[in-house]
């Protein structure tokens, strides 16, 4: 089966074609341009280059969060529109999942860590020892929070995700040689990070294959607009 995947919960618009789990194609593109102005262009290219139809896809595999909310957005808009013009199901898979396997085969926990905002980021902790493990689910944490608590564990982590480039001097400071930064390729969202996850939420889960069926958004904490709009109804 041919799949489609689609990542915008960060700034990097990530995209993968994948044929039974194996990954034919991906694109990558880190530039200042907003998603909106290039991911259907990017998306046609990887079709032409690749010799695929969209009629060739049997789902379209979407990561909806946590992330940038008007990325979160923008991903499965663009996944539920092409669902229902092609007839095919949309599965979301979630953002750190999708990004731990950025340390699949590595012996040391896999911390993903995404800018939040706020001094924080949306974080979850993996282990990688036969199969997959999830040690901490996701939650939005302070860096200092995090790191506090990584520091009392007796073993070493490798970071990933966008936030790791800013992350990078405070954790080696904070938890020495525990703090492994792998390469930016690989701690970067990539499509082929999504094509993995796709396949794996394809036969591991009970998807629902009925294309009508919405992807919800995975936001973790409110946006704020709905922080503002909660605090004005409890002035009121």
């Amino acid at each position: 089966m041919k799949y489609l995947t689609i990542d915008t919960t960060t700034k990097i618009t990530a995209l993968s074609l994948g044929e039974e789990g194996k990954l034919v194609g991906e694109g990558f593109l880190h530039t200042g341009k907003t998603h909106s102005e290039r991911l259907i262009p990017m998306l046609e290219q990887l079709m032409i280059a690749a010799d695929w139809q969209l009629k060739d896809l049997g789902f379209i595999g979407v990561v909806n969060g946590p992330g940038s909310f008007t990325g979160i957005r923008i991903g499965i808009a663009t996944a539920q529109g092409l669902s229902q013009v092609l007839k095919i199901p949309v599965i979301g898979i979630g953002s750190l999942d999708t990004l731990s396997w950025a340390g699949c085969g590595r012996k040391e926990d896999t911390v993903v860590i995404l800018d939040a905002r706020k001094n924080e980021w949306y974080s979850a902790r993996y282990s990688w020892n036969d199969n997959r493990e999830c040690l901490e689910p996701p939650r939005a944490v302070s860096p200092q929070y995090l790191t506090t608590e990584l520091d009392k564990l007796e073993r070493e982590f490798v970071f990933v995700g966008d936030a790791v480039p800013k992350a990078k001097e405070y954790l080696e400071k904070t938890l020495g040689r525990k703090a492994i930064i792998p390469l930016e390729y690989q701690y970067l969202p990539r499509g082929a990070y999504a094509a993995c996850e796709a396949w794996e939420k394809w036969l591991t889960k009970d998807i629902n294959t009925d294309n009508s069926k919405t992807v919800e958004p995975c936001y973790i904490r409110l946006s704020e607009a709905e922080v503002n709009l909660k605090k004005k109804n409890m002035e009121n």
